[in-house]
């Protein structure tokens, strides 16, 4: 099929280079359970060496790998087979900034940090996927731990056009989420007054669904589009930072693949 991945070694069985370079318009909350939206334009990209990869989230999806998370990073493949796949990574994790939204003026900004992750996924049918993967704070910046599950169908609509339907649902224990739906007792900022004091507990904060359409244009031009719906639940939902428990997504994109 034109959209396939390119095959990661040569004849002779030494690793190929593969990369994907493009670039996807999205719009979404400002932030998980905000009231506001907001838009970019962002690079999508991955480089692939063997059982290496270093990637944007789009990137490592576009590249074919339909069994891992959309997790941007230093990726390293520990096992693989035709329908299992166990990865380790590592990621930045950008935090938040209090500019992101007038409603956490006077917070505590969620701090950048680095996370280990791990990953695996298991194809139960040649359309049916399941996956997993849990990451880590490892500068000790509060960022916590957090896993995320996800079960998608993917529906070959042509040779060229693949639709791929997701659901999936996020956990955070309670350094993660006090981060990022906490409210301390005592704050500077006059935005952080108005708010009454909040401390959540660990456990299900979100949940998920989506669709994404892929199409190979050519041997090497790939474009995509997608949409989604996510909901915070729990201790994230009874935050005083949640005004919309529901929000909506959409992305567009057009990427050049190829390998050598």
């Amino acid at each position: 099929m034109a959209e396939e991945a390119p095959p990661s070694v040569h004849a002779d069985g030494s690793p190929k280079l593969n990369y994907v370079l493009g670039a996807v318009v999205s719009n979404g909350p400002d932030y998980a359970g905000g009231d506001g939206r907001s838009s970019h334009l962002s690079p999508s990209w991955a480089l692939e060496y063997g059982r290496f990869r270093l990637s944007t989230s789009r990137g490592s999806t576009l590249m074919g790998h339909g069994l891992e998370q959309r997790e941007s990073g230093a990726t390293a493949i520990l096992a693989e087979s035709d329908r299992f796949s166990l990865s380790a990574s590592l990621r930045l994790d950008n935090g938040r900034k209090n500019s992101d939204s007038p409603r956490l003026a006077g917070l505590p900004e969620v701090r950048s940090t680095v996370r280990a992750r791990v990953s695996a996924g298991y194809a139960i049918t040649p359309r049916w996927s399941v996956g997993a993967g849990l990451s880590q704070d490892i500068l000790g910046r509060d960022g916590g731990a957090q896993l995320n599950t996800s079960v998608s169908y993917t529906l070959p609509v042509t040779q060229q056009t693949r639709m791929v339907f997701g659901a999936g649902a996020s956990f955070g224990d309670r350094t993660y989420l006090r981060a990022r739906f906490g409210v301390p007792a005592v704050a500077g900022g006059a935005g952080a007054a108005r708010l009454p004091a909040f401390e959540p507990g660990g456990g299900l904060y979100s949940v998920d669904l989506g669709v994404d359409v892929m199409t190979a244009l050519n041997r090497h031009w790939v474009v995509w589009g997608g949409v989604g719906v996510s909901q915070v639940q729990g201790d994230a939902r009874r935050s005083p930072l949640t005004v919309r428990p529901t929000g909506y997504s959409a992305s567009l994109g057009l990427a050049y693949r190829c390998c050598r």
